[in-house]
Formats: structure tokens, sequence, C-alpha cells
């Protein structure tokens, strides 16, 4: 490899590396002063966050589906459909700023508000089922 495309393949290694590692910077606490790559960074880990909790419900839900009805396959089922469901909702929610730089942002936020709704709702299963 000569001196050239050793330097391109060092560039392109480091350009990939450098929004990750710029990102990683970014404070979630107090977000006003963020700017919009702060706050989108922010909004896909509160969505992230909310995707974990999610799961640890449904989770417990589902081993009680198992042990009480011997299956969770309509659980299973239905909780697919509402990933379909908020997912596509979301992108629709937000097409009309689609173009602009705060829509991972407001898809992120979108997805965060539904994935929170869908908790209560697998809590109050579980609540149910005890």
């Amino acid at each position: 490899m000569n001196l050239t495309a050793l330097t391109f393949f060092a560039l392109a290694l480091i350009s990939s590396v450098a929004p990750s590692a710029h990102a990683a910077k970014w404070e979630c606490g107090e977000r006003s002063n963020l700017p919009i790559e702060g706050k989108s960074y922010c909004a896909a880990g509160d969505f992230r966050q909310s995707e974990t909790n999610l799961g640890k419900l449904l989770d417990a839900l589902i081993a009680r589906h198992h042990s009480k009805f011997g299956d969770a396959e309509a659980l299973m089922e239905s909780q697919r459909t509402f990933e379909l469901y908020r997912d596509a909702h979301c992108t629709a929610e937000n097409k009309r700023v689609e173009d602009q730089p705060f829509h991972s942002m407001m898809v992120s936020q979108c997805k965060t508000r539904l994935t929170n709704l869908r908790m209560q709702e697998i809590d109050e299963m579980n609540r149910k089922m005890r």
C-alpha cells in the first residue's frame, strides 16, 4: 500500500470514528443549550432507554403468560404489531420536517412517547395478572 492510499485509509478511519467520539461528549441533563446534534443524540438515548425499560416489563409479562397460559404468542405478536405501528406513526407524524436537521430528534421523541405509553399498558396487564 502506498503512502497516499495509507493516508486516505487513515483519514477515512478517523472520520468514521470521529462523530461517535464527539457524540459521547454530549451531556443530556440540561439540553436547552445543546446544538441540534446534541439534542438528537440525547433524544435517541432516551428512546433506547425507554425500549430497555419496556423490554424488562415485557419479559416479566411474557413469563407470566407462559406460566399461566402455556405460551405468550399473542402477547409477542401484539408487541411486534405495536413496534410496526409506532415506527410508521412517528415517521408519518414527522413527515412535514423530514428535510430539517431536527427530524431525527423529533422521530426519537415520538417513539419515546409511544413506547412510554406502551409501558403503561404492559404494566397494567402485569398488575391484572398478579
